[in-house]
């Protein structure tokens, strides 16, 4: 698996479409700075599913959208194309390639696809998973990553490790079971505390079951009332529905109009294209007119051109027919008188030829002694020259070699001064090294301090964080347990409601009537069903002032209802319970074991009914179980036992009352316990509240101090680290100077032999210049100067014979080629009189055919203005069409206009229309809806069975059934509806409430089951992704740790590199630790490591992790530029290496790192902004 190739369109600054395409091997991206090249990188980056701008280097995403230029304006969207061969099936899909592409729209809009078809992110992400690249993109080195890999903290290492190794898609897999179980947990809470409340309902609405049987006749009555008014509703909305108008049938008029509108849009068109075609043919008309009348003005220029020349032809006859010249007979004439003045002229030269060859021979013979004469000044002056030529080379080296001698003897000197300043110089440098490491190991010295500082101020932040963290648990959980207390009180209230007909009397506000006794009473926990089982009907009556009151809340409630009713004034009840005005004293108790008088558990905040209450429970003793209660009684038959239970037992009765006023006494303590409970919650609560205030301002300063202490920590650092760089630069410096010594002391050597030769060369110098002879410089020239002048006088003579000799023969001459001349003359005369009359004969038949041509010229411009007629009434002809068709155009524009708003006006009647009738069904839709609700029948069945046309029937036997009349029947269902209001709290759904409640109860156990089988299964997928995840990562750090020392002592010779883990007992969660140290230096922290030695470790543990899990590519963008030769020498090595089993892609400067990639890719950007791309496969 490689990348293929990678297509830009708009991304950044690569507006056009842009396609890299890539081989196996390395590939080096290169260009000047600005050109783009990392926008390759971000482009790789951004297709595989990058979502953070700021990775991308921009601030928002639609920054990768090419932003315009001067030159170019901005694009709309940015597209990236990235093809993957998958021959080798490293992705799991049944293609030998992939293709995977994103696109990003300026309003917002994304959109992925894998082979063009959409897709989603996950799908990319998963995709690029199962071939061991993760969102981490530990294979993209983009800029500044290198130095973020060593900054990061030992668990972002750990994921670099874990992406490599493929496990990032199972921790996904864990963290979402985990927030499964944490939601599955939650929901298991809330279901356990509804199973609860509902176990506490199910037996109050049980009983309240039993007596909603009572309210079946009323809600029978009310049922077919209610349905009865639905169905009149129905049938007079249906009535409305079908007397509702459309109106006007308006379809065939929206359908004419429609095909008016049709024809004449086409006819529009066909308009359109007729103005089209007229427009192009009247461009060509006139294109044609134009040229027509170019023509014709050249043609009218070709006339009056060749006239002009047939006028200047006739002209030039007329003056060749009176040329003037002499006849051929006088010519000859004149040359016989020539001929004879020739043979004078001859005679004169030969006279003038004897003269001249004596005058010659003289000057030949004096010319020979003379140069004798020079051949012997000439070698007196050359023995001179050089003897002088050699006593002055004498003294030049003479010369040179004692301004050699000054030369060397100053610079011995200057390099004598040069050592004694070096040697200074080595000496105070030494001193200041010295120094500088007693400062460096001072502030070492002190760094262990600030460590202790730091890692205590840190602990300290720890504890408190975590001290926060508990708290905010403990709060959590007194919030969830606060909710869960207020969701318990809300539900046991709703345990307590009064019984139907307690509540009538309450909620009557009749005069007289106080309150339930049951809202009086305070009962000891756990003895409610026994108050409840000894009070009988007391404990569930209503408290009233007098037997009048009583009488009356009697003849309100009617003769079917069971109510007891307490007067606490008369310290009796209507239930036929009367007292006496004395109690008789408590006898004592037996020894029976755990018994308490009944009297003593049970009061009230209401005296009169604490005086009903001492009369009602005297001699009722509560005990621990019914064989108790029997020892009791047979022991004291006057006394009553009463359980906990709601056991009643007497010498002569046993019996069980289970009745809802002990459940609701019971209810009513729980609420209280309950409401106890939330204030203790509440209270905690605030607590933690007060607790949680108060640790965030030692938090806060917690943070200070060990940020203060970190400052201080890397201020110590700083400072180690420039006392450690002084330490080298002066160390550096020393090396220089002692360079600088050796050299000044082998110059020394040198200059010293040389000085000696210098001086050996001057001697010599000086001795052979002594042995030089002197001589005379000046040569006797008396005989040359002699024969010279003789010589001299010779050439005038021979001068002056040859000008006599050359004026006869330029007269012989002249006089020659005069006869010749006169003779040609005549005989040229006689041929240009012929030539002559033949040129005035060719250029009368040229003026001929000039004339011709203007005639034809003339000709052809009057066509030509004849043609450029015809053109122009050919183009009114189109005018007048054209201006047709437009007022056409725009008739049939009001038409259409007027046809579409008659249109509109037709939909919109129509749709008002509509709309009416469908308001009615909407009405008609509540009704059914409501019917449905409500009776269980839909609007036909509920017409047919209860429509007006029917007659009402009667519940009563007696009664028989009468015709519909609406207000009848509303008055029944009024009636019915109070009847039914009265017996309201005995609930008339409760059968059906304690079915849906017992089904959902039964439903909550198959939910609470199937969420336990659930969590069992999601905890077992947690410690198997575990298992997985521990046993992948650590054979994948094992490998990393090996590689990472194999890579660390190949770029650090003699230095000392390894990885560890932060807690290696824990291998889910232990961090990765780096360790480095180059040959030559003791550091403790990364930081204190130079910028390309820090590069070198980043790289170093990247290439430890593609070496221990190789992924398909790797992108590293300029990760060597801050690499000396060496270390790039050894980084291309691992390169080499690295390119046997992945792809590498390289943007970079360095030419070392081009000369060993496959193909090169050149990135510029010229002025228009714009990225373009050029490639090179290199062999």
């Amino acid at each position: 698996m490689h990348l293929k190739s990678l297509t830009l369109r708009g991304f950044k600054s690569f507006a056009s479409a842009t396609t890299l395409k890539f081989e196996p091997g390395i590939t080096c991206v290169v260009g000047p700075n600005g050109s783009g090249k990392s926008n390759v990188v971000d482009a790789l980056s951004w297709v595989m599913g990058e979502q953070g701008a700021k990775n991308l280097r921009g601030g928002k995403m639609d920054d990768v959208i090419f932003a315009g230029t001067s030159k170019r304006q901005a694009l709309g969207r940015a597209e990236v194309t990235l093809t993957i061969d998958n021959s080798d099936g490293a992705i799991p899909v049944d293609y030998t390639e992939v293709t995977i592409s994103r696109t990003l729209f300026r309003t917002g809009g994304s959109e992925y696809a894998v082979n063009g078809a959409p897709a989603r992110l996950l799908d990319i992400q998963e995709l690029l998973n199962d071939s061991g690249l993760g969102k981490e993109m530990h294979v993209i080195v983009g800029q500044g990553r290198l130095d973020a890999i060593l900054h990061a903290d030992p668990l972002e290492r750990r994921s670099f490790i874990e992406e490599a190794a493929g496990v990032l898609k199972h921790r996904r897999r864990k963290d979402k079971a985990v927030r499964k179980l944490t939601g599955l947990q939650t929901n298991l809470d809330r279901l356990t505390d509804l199973r609860t409340e509902l176990n506490r309902q199910l037996g109050p609405l049980g009983r309240q079951a039993e007596a909603a049987a009572k309210a079946a006749t009323v809600q029978a009555t009310l049922r077919d009332a209610t349905a009865r008014l639905l169905a009149d509703d129905a049938v007079r909305l249906q009535s409305s529905l079908a007397s509702t108008s459309d109106g006007e049938d308006h379809s065939d008029r929206i359908a004419e109009l429609d095909h008016t509108r049709t024809r004449t849009e086409a006819r529009l068109a066909e308009i359109e294209a007729r103005l089209s075609e007229l427009d192009t043919e009247f461009e060509v008309q006139r294109t044609a007119e134009s040229r027509t009348q170019t023509q014709i003005v050249r043609a009218q220029g070709l006339s009056q051109r060749a006239e002009d020349k047939r006028s200047h032809l006739l002209s030039e006859v007329t003056s060749l027919g009176q040329r003037e010249s002499k006849s051929p007979e006088e010519l000859r004439a004149q040359a016989e008188r020539n001929r004879s003045e020739l043979t004078d002229a001859e005679a004169a030269v030969t006279e003038k030829t004897s003269t001249l060859e004596a005058s010659q021979q003289r000057k030949e013979e004096l010319t020979q002694a003379l140069g004798a004469a020079e051949d012997e000044v000439k070698a007196a002056q050359i023995a001179i020259t050089e003897a002088v030529k050699n006593r002055s080379a004498l003294q030049s080296k003479q010369t040179q070699a004692a301004e050699r001698i000054t030369d060397l003897r100053s610079r011995i000197e200057a390099n004598r001064t040069e050592i004694e300043t070096v040697t200074a110089r080595i000496t105070e440098r030494t001193k200041e090294l010295e120094s500088a490491e007693t400062g460096v190991e001072d502030v070492e010295a002190g760094e262990t301090e600030l460590d202790s500082a730091y890692e205590t101020a840190t602990e300290a932040q720890e504890k408190l964080e975590a001290e926060r963290t508990r708290l905010q648990e403990q709060q959590a959980q007194v919030a969830s347990e606060l909710s869960s207390a207020k969701a318990r009180a809300e539900a046991l209230a709703l345990g307590t409601a009064l019984e139907a007909d307690l509540e009538d009397i309450v909620n009557a506000e009749l005069p007289g009537v106080r309150t339930a006794v049951t809202e009086r009473l305070s009962v000891e926990h756990g003895f409610e069903m026994a108050a409840a089982a000894a009070l009988s009907t007391t404990v569930s009556g209503v408290i009233v002032d007098d037997s009048e009151v009583a009488l009356a809340v009697l003849d309100h409630l009617g003769e079917d209802t069971n109510v007891s009713l307490t007067i606490p004034a008369g310290a009796r009840t209507m239930s036929g319970k009367g007292g006496g005005s004395a109690l008789p004293t408590l006898p004592e108790l037996p020894a029976l074991g755990q018994l308490q008088w009944l009297s003593d558990i049970v009061d009230s905040d209401v005296a009169e009914l604490r005086t009903l209450l001492a009369r009602a429970l005297h001699g009722v003793v509560c005990v621990p179980d019914a064989r108790t209660g029997i020892a009791l009684t047979e022991a004291r038959p006057e006394l009553t036992a009463v359980t906990v239970h709601g056991e009643v037992l007497t010498a002569t009765r046993i019996s069980r009352a289970r009745t809802a006023s002990g459940t609701r006494l019971a209810s009513q303590t729980a609420i209280a316990d309950t409401h106890s409970l939330i204030t203790d919650l509440e209270g905690r609560a605030e607590k933690l509240d007060t607790a949680l205030e108060e640790i965030e301002p030692r938090l806060a300063a917690a943070r200070e101090e060990s940020a203060a202490a970190l400052d201080a920590l890397h201020s110590s650092d700083a400072k180690i680290m420039a006392a450690a760089e002084e330490v080298s630069r002066i160390t550096g410096e020393i090396g220089v100077a002692r360079t600088r010594l050796q050299r000044s002391q082998e110059n020394a050597s040198e200059l010293e032999s040389r000085l000696a030769a210098a001086e050996r060369d001057s001697q010599s110098a000086a001795a052979a210049l002594a042995g030089a002879a002197v001589v005379d410089e000046v040569v006797d020239t008396a005989a040359r100067d002699e024969l010279s002048a003789q010589v001299a006088q010779s050439s005038e003579d021979l001068v002056e014979a040859r000008i006599s000799h050359r004026a006869a023969a330029d007269r012989a001459r002249f006089l020659s080629d005069r006869v010749d001349s006169l003779l040609r003359a005549a005989k040229a005369e006689e041929a240009a009189r012929e030539q002559t009359q033949r040129t005035i004969a060719k250029k009368k038949r040229a003026a001929a055919s000039v004339q011709l041509i203007a005639e034809t010229a003339a000709e052809a411009a009057e066509l030509a203005t004849s043609t450029v007629a015809e053109l122009g009434e050919a183009i009114q002809v189109l005018v007048d069409e054209r201006s047709g068709l437009r007022e056409e155009k725009g008739r049939l524009g009001e038409e259409l206009g007027s046809a579409r708003t008659q249109l509109q006006k037709l939909k919109d009647a129509a749709a008002e229309a509509e709309l009416a009738k469908e308001r009615f069904r909407l009405r008609l839709e509540e009704i059914g809806h409501r019917s449905e609700e409500e009776t269980g029948l839909g609007i036909d069945r509920l017409i047919d069975e209860f429509g007006p046309h029917l007659p009402v029937p009667s519940f009563e036997n007696d009664v028989e059934d009468r015709p519909y009349v609406r207000a009848e029947v509303e008055k029944a269902q009024k009636q019915a509806a109070s009847q039914l209001k009265r017996i309201g709290t005995v609930n008339p759904l409760a059968l059906e409430e304690y079915e849906a409640l017992k089904e959902r109860h039964q439903f909550l156990e198959k939910q609470i089951a199937d969420i336990e089988s659930s969590r069992k299964d999601l905890m077992q997928l947690v410690e198997e992704v575990d298992r997985h995840v521990e046993r992948v990562f650590a054979e994948a750090y094992a490998d990393t740790a090996r590689e990472f020392e194999d890579i660390f002592s190949r770029l650090f010779p003699g230095g000392e590199g390894a990885l560890s883990l932060t807690d290696p007992d824990d291998m889910l969660t232990t961090g990765v630790d780096v360790h480095a140290r180059p040959a030559g230096k003791k550091v403790k922290r990364l930081s204190l490591l130079s910028g390309g030695e820090r590069s070198l470790v980043a790289v170093a543990m990247l290439v430890a992790i593609f070496k221990a899990r190789p992924s398909p590519f790797y992108v590293m963008d300029e990760v060597e530029a801050a690499l000396d030769d060496l270390n790039l020498s050894r980084l291309l090595t691992v390169f080499e290496e690295l390119q046997d089993s992945s792809q590498l892609i390289v943007i970079t400067h360095q030419k070392r790192t081009m000369e060993i990639a496959d193909a090169l890719y050149g990135v510029t950007m010229h002025g228009d902004g714009v990225s373009k791309v050029i490639s090179q496969r290199i062999p």
